[in-house]
């Protein structure tokens, strides 16, 4: 009688052979699924961060998620290759079925010339002509004009492209209405929370820290500049007058009496009424529960500049590449009548889809990044602008552009314009993309519009790998500590182990003021 390794009885020589191979196979995957979830243990217990019941100041190194790039050497058969488009993302989330027929169905069409299709994540492949076609090349095709593809292409069922792209939306606001029901908020997102953060608005560490008597931050003392603590009550750059530097501050949030605070909603400084009228003179008076209300015209022009290229697509010129520039419109969702077919409605679920895309592109190309505050996805909380009354994690400034080629988002960066500084923390190109130079082109896209509208530095955080590609490859240089200390009133989105880098812009303007004036005197 012949016996396998792990002991099971054999008729034959046969057997025990096959029996042998199969027992070896099915170590290798017991030991490889054991090695799996050790990797996988090892990374959830390296994200686990107890936190200490707050004090006035205490000593509490905090463990914070990391900015981490995903790994270049991946197996290609793990990765996602589908393009990254609506279409794509709604075949990923099971609304749209791959091969489902649908047809265009716009009033300027004549049924005479109906273009009929099916859908695949590469686009809508023609009955007429095999050929695919993105969704707005599929409208051209159809021979309309009226630039609303979602709204027209028809599914057999009767349902629009438009229809569906409602049903992913409400589907995810349901999940995450979920998730806050079941877990809960570890944080104060909108209240008067007094509770304090645990890390240093500055280099994002924890450690003696300093407390701000006027919002949640916190800070250490040597990354504010200072060699000691301060006694008594102290407020933080952020809390103080952009123009006198006092952080005494009335409670009434519209009065107009010039001792009340004002917050310019481009910068996000804070400005004493009273103060504003000393140093320009007059103050714009609005009725500020409705309108925005800007500090100054560089402030308000740099706001209406921005918003007006807002969901419009500027061509680069190769490729067939294009930009756009987003912002989310979350806060209007409340107002959304879910049965409003207008052309509003339209825009804010065609802006709101588009978001979503590219929050799925920046989970391709990042590891997870968990807030460990509020235990919440802080690259989705950028992209969604989440506000917080906490300064570090209120991003209700950013915006999203997008590097698209032909629908299809290939580049995705993050940004938040001050008045003359804007910051960049993140930018992803998805893998099949890189070392094409869509990068570059990406970034020179970006600060060429950031000339324009007089900002004269970008500021971003670097990965140590990276550090030496930004630094060589891209222009930027390492922020010095006397360089970082000039912009404490500014809260920039920092990670830890990263290393501040900044741009100066106002050399690339004057140089192209020179080139613009020898061209005209030639």
């Amino acid at each position: 009688m012949l016996r396998s390794p792990i002991g099971k009885n054999c008729n034959s020589l046969r057997t025990a052979c096959k029996l042998c191979m199969d027992e070896e196979g099915l170590r290798d995957t017991m030991a490889s699924t054991k090695n799996s979830f050790s990797s996988s243990e090892s990374s959830i217990i390296s994200r686990i961060k107890s936190n200490d019941q707050k004090k006035p100041t205490k000593s509490s190194p905090v463990l914070q998620s990391s900015k981490a790039a995903r790994p270049e050497a991946q197996d290609p058969g793990s990765l996602n290759l589908n393009p990254r488009t609506v279409l794509s993302w709604l075949i990923d989330n099971n609304v749209v079925m791959e091969r489902a027929k649908v047809q265009y169905r716009g009033s300027e069409v004549h049924s005479s010339s109906l273009k009929k299709g099916r859908i695949g994540h590469d686009g809508i492949k023609c009955d007429c002509c095999i050929t695919v076609f993105a969704l707005g090349g599929f409208e051209v095709h159809s021979g309309s004009k009226e630039k609303r593809p979602s709204a027209n292409i028809i599914l057999e069922d009767g349902r629009s492209l438009l229809e569906c792209q409602r049903q992913v939306l409400r589907d995810i606001k349901a999940r995450s209405s979920d998730r806050k029901v079941k877990n809960g908020e570890g944080y104060s997102l909108h209240g008067g929370d007094d509770q304090s953060d645990d890390i240093c608005s500055v280099c994002y560490h924890g450690g003696d820290i300093i407390l701000c008597d006027k919002c949640p931050s916190s800070f250490h003392h040597s990354c504010l500049g200072l060699t000691e603590v301060p006694e008594g009550e102290w407020a933080c750059p952020s809390c103080r007058c952009g123009n006198c530097g006092q952080s005494k501050f009335e409670d009434t949030e519209y009065s107009t009496d010039d001792d009340m605070v004002r917050i310019c909603d481009q910068c996000e400084h804070k400005f004493h009424m009273e103060c504003m009228k000393k140093s320009t003179g007059v103050v714009k008076l609005k009725d500020y529960s409705k309108n925005k209300w800007f500090c100054s015209d560089k402030c308000e022009n740099v706001y209406t500049s921005l918003n007006e290229l807002l969901g419009r697509s500027f061509p680069l010129g190769v490729d067939n590449l294009t930009w756009t520039l987003l912002k989310s419109m979350v806060e209007e969702e409340e107002h959304q009548d879910p049965n409003d077919v207008s052309i509003e409605n339209e825009v804010f679920v065609q802006n709101q889809s588009k978001l979503n895309v590219a929050l799925e592109l920046m989970r391709e190309c990042f590891e997870p990044v968990r807030e460990v505050l509020t235990g919440k996805d802080l690259v989705q909380d950028v992209i969604f602008n989440c506000i917080s009354n906490l300064n570090r994690l209120n991003f209700r400034g950013f915006y999203t552009v997008l590097l698209e080629k032909n629908e299809e988002i290939i580049s995705v960066a993050i940004i938040r314009v001050y008045e003359k500084v804007a910051e960049l923390p993140l930018v992803a190109t998805r893998l099949q993309y890189r070392r094409h130079g869509m990068c570059s082109l990406f970034l020179n896209e970006i600060k060429k519009k950031l000339i324009e509208l007089g900002v004269e530095r970008l500021i971003l955080p670097a990965v140590p790998a990276l550090v030496e590609t930004w630094t060589t490859k891209f222009g930027f240089s390492k922020m010095t500590d006397n360089e970082r200390l000039q912009f404490l009133d500014y809260t920039f989105l920092d990670f830890p182990d990263t290393t501040m880098c900044h741009k100066l812009l106002a050399k690339t303007l004057q140089l192209n003021l020179a080139l613009a004036f020898i061209e005209a005197i030639i």
